[in-house]
């Protein structure tokens, strides 16, 4: 069991060497955190594979931003997001200010080796073990 908050708070510094200087990073940390049943090394490789595709996005700059938070889904959400259950859950945002995924190939975005990178520039695993470790946990993405 462990809280998210203090996973991201460790985890910070490293991202901060990882993500270059014309990228923002902004951290919104809910201190008062529900636990999840999650390993750190993984929550912590799932937050350096979603900050690296932001990074990517963002050439010329931007504002990476991670936040956590306590929220309910309640059964109108539930219903438009299956498998999606309602109920108190713990949130893990990584949002950024790049240029977006195109809606021809958002389908497709957690396949394994599906990338839109050039030879040479990615795997295509980040999202996949991404996906993959999310729905270990038990969580949605």
């Amino acid at each position: 069991m462990l809280n998210l908050s203090t996973v991201v708070a460790d985890f910070e510094s490293l991202l901060r060497r990882t993500i270059p200087e014309n990228i923002e990073i902004q951290m919104g940390l809910d201190q008062k955190l529900g636990h999840v049943k999650a390993d750190p090394g993984q929550i912590k490789q799932v937050l350096l594979n979603l900050a690296v595709n932001a990074r990517d996005a963002m050439p010329e700059g931007g504002k990476l931003t991670i936040e956590t938070r306590n929220a309910e889904l309640d059964e109108e959400y539930a219903n438009a997001h299956d498998p999606v259950v309602p109920g108190d859950c713990v949130m893990l945002a990584v949002t950024d200010t790049g240029t977006g995924i195109e809606t021809e190939i958002l389908s497709r975005i957690f396949e394994p080796f599906f990338t839109t990178k050039k030879p040479g520039e990615g795997t295509g695993l980040g999202l996949a073990t991404t996906y993959g470790i999310v729905k270990q946990s038990d969580g949605y993405i």
